[in-house]
């Protein structure tokens, strides 16, 4: 059972080390000689509602890049982490003597 709690750690590692650069590095791109400042490709705009958040249209395929990346991380972390807690909750099978013993039939008396 120690591989399922390393794979849910480590899930959840990647899911959130996936959010944070998602959110905080900044992407941008040269189009014909000017360079455009794209913003994150998870923008604050998704997150807290009433906040400001569009980018120029050269930016489009390279923001779409950028979150393409971060969500595929963010869903591979994700399902790590699913797979991992659901090997943390099942029960352990009953294995060993005395644990998946068979019991005697119960005695009865007879009438």
């Amino acid at each position: 059972m120690v591989w399922a709690r390393v794979a849910l750690v480590s899930g959840l590692l990647v899911l959130l080390a996936a959010f944070a650069v998602g959110t905080e590095v900044d992407r941008s791109t040269v189009v014909a000689g000017q360079s455009h400042d794209c913003g994150a490709a998870i923008p604050a705009s998704w997150l807290v509602s009433g906040t400001p958040g569009s980018a120029p249209a050269a930016c489009g395929p390279v923001i779409r890049q950028s979150r393409v990346l971060v969500m595929g991380a963010m869903g591979v972390g994700g399902l790590v982490a699913l797979v991992g807690w659901s090997a943390v909750r099942r029960r352990p099978e009953a294995t060993g003597p005395g644990l998946g013993a068979v019991r005697a039939p119960a005695t009865t008396s007879p009438e």
